[in-house]
């Protein structure tokens, strides 16, 4: 509803929203490129988990071809820099567990849709997702669409959020592969450090990232309209997909360590904690 919104806002609205609506539908088209590359590689490979390591990049990609639509300088390239440098990390990372055989749920999901798995997998795991990333990048349109001369405190400020949201999601993946890697904590949970803070700390980290972002859109005199983006964006990794497909992964596999856990730590949201002894 929020992007019909922001269409119908192009529409009848000020005339400023067309230029945002403009800047937006390019990165749109960047990154449907980009998915394009992610199926036609999953379909030849046989693996469509490809799409993990494509899935930061299309974020890239639609920055990349926003900056391309209204020109690079300085201003463009600074609030382009955290959107890189997060998506090519995330890339590389994912890039060594991806590779190979397919993972699930892609694996479980080619066996069931059968014939149907050609143009499916197309929708389901590849459009679908470039249109949630497509969303939240609201934002980065708003903030290339500001007319010049933009200010630069909106890029200190979503710099700063940015800056922690990078921070914690870096150190949580960092933590989690150390302790994947001790052979002695096999069927363990890793549950100190910022996995003790909330149950999720990676997945809290990039939504604090994309609020990051929300902020350099403010650039924009109706920036404030691309709210949506980072609710959004924070609502899916906490509450709607990445958080509750891990959540009920662990209930399954360590149902009484993960009960434990979840009694004593926050899901995503860090406080209020939840009090000890209950």
């Amino acid at each position: 509803m929020a992007p019909l919104a922001v269409f119908a806002l192009g529409y009848w609205g000020p005339a400023q929203i067309s230029a945002v609506i403009s800047v937006w539908l390019v990165i749109g088209g960047g990154m449907l490129a980009a998915l394009a590359i992610a199926w036609a590689w999953g379909t030849t490979a046989r693996n469509h988990g490809v799409m993990d390591i494509i899935y930061p990049l299309t974020a890239l990609a639609a920055g990349l071809a926003g900056a391309w639509y209204v020109g690079f300088d300085a201003w463009v390239a600074l609030a382009l820099a955290p959107i890189a440098v997060w998506s090519i990390r995330l890339a590389v990372q994912t890039f060594g567990h991806n590779m190979g055989s397919e993972r699930e749920p892609y694996a479980s999901w080619r066996k069931r849709f059968g014939a149907k798995w050609l143009w499916w997998s197309a929708f389901q795991i590849h459009l679908l997702q470039g249109v949630t990333v497509w969303i939240w990048c609201a934002p980065i349109a708003f903030a290339f669409a500001a007319p010049e001369p933009r200010p630069l405190w909106p890029l200190l400020l979503g710099g700063a959020i940015w800056l922690v949201g990078f921070a914690l999601q870096m150190t949580a993946d960092r933590q989690l592969a150390a302790f994947k890697s001790d052979p002695s904590n096999r069927g363990k949970l890793l549950d100190t450090s910022v996995w003790g803070f909330v149950r999720h700390p990676n997945y809290l980290g990039e939504a604090v990232m994309w609020w990051g972002y929300f902020a350099f859109a403010l650039a924009h005199p109706l920036g404030m309209l691309a709210v949506f983006a980072p609710i959004y964006a924070s609502w899916f990794m906490g509450y709607a997909s990445a958080a509750p497909f891990k959540e009920r992964h662990m209930a399954r596999t360590r149902p009484d360590a993960w009960a434990e856990y979840c009694r004593r730590t926050p899901r995503f949201v860090p406080w209020p904690r939840p009090k000890s002894g209950t």
